[in-house]
């Protein structure tokens, strides 16, 4: 999850600060009020991943993990999708890359969280 909070932080001041950049770069084009939006999300985001690795105990990570996963899967596919209608956007490519990159990471720390919990006789899903 630090992984995803640096690489969140950093896109986000990107999306806010030099919406431009990104606009220019990839598929969708400059908007940069949409731009600024996304970078809005992603900062609320980081602050529940912050908070998360801070206080999260092994149920609120594997619940925030978990869609944390299905959004970057699903930010993935509409990068790539986006990407291959237009191959000269180099930034949608990168976009869905990051974003797949993202969710096997955390795909992977899900795997041991709940090796963990399984160690620990309590189950990821029991008593959601």
């Amino acid at each position: 999850m630090i992984l995803a909070v640096i690489a969140m932080g950093s896109a986000a001041i990107l999306q806010i600060f030099i919406p431009s950049f990104l606009g220019s770069t990839s598929e969708y084009g400059l908007n940069p009020g949409w731009q600024r939006e996304i970078g809005f999300w992603n900062i609320g985001f980081v602050a529940v991943l912050i908070g998360t690795l801070i206080k999260g105990d092994g149920k609120t990570v594997t619940i925030v993990a978990s869609g944390g996963s299905i959004l970057a899967v699903g930010f993935g596919i509409n990068h790539l999708l986006g990407f291959i209608r237009d191959t000269s956007m180099y930034m949608s490519l990168f976009g869905a890359l990051e974003n797949f990159l993202f969710a096997g990471l955390i795909i992977l720390g899900l795997i041991k969280q709940i090796k963990l919990n399984r160690a620990h006789d309590e189950s990821p899903i029991k008593n959601l």
